[in-house]
């Protein structure tokens, strides 16, 4: 694939030091950015996922589940978050 981008002065100057810096091509640098951009979104997706189900699942096999949990769960978690992070507030 071939990629054409607009960049003002500082990203090239950015971009050129990194090839200087680290011997590499301009094509390397571009792939090792979106590596590390890709891997960092990849990594936050997976933490967000992990937060919501370690949410839902502390309701898992407990006596007091609600019976309303599937149709009421944003609720539930919207009071479990308010309960652990008071100082933010009501949505």
């Amino acid at each position: 694939m071939r990629v054409n981008a607009r960049l003002d002065d500082s990203y090239q100057a950015k971009i050129d030091y990194i090839v200087e810096a680290q011997h590499l091509s301009v094509s390397d640098v571009v792939r090792d950015a979106i590596d590390h951009y890709y891997e960092a979104v990849k990594a936050e997706r997976a933490r967000k996922r992990r937060s919501l189900d370690d949410l839902v699942g502390m309701f898992d096999g407990r006596a007091d589940t609600p019976a309303d949990l599937s149709t009421n769960y944003k609720k539930y978690i919207g009071e479990i978050i308010e309960a652990k992070y008071p100082q933010h507030g009501s949505c």
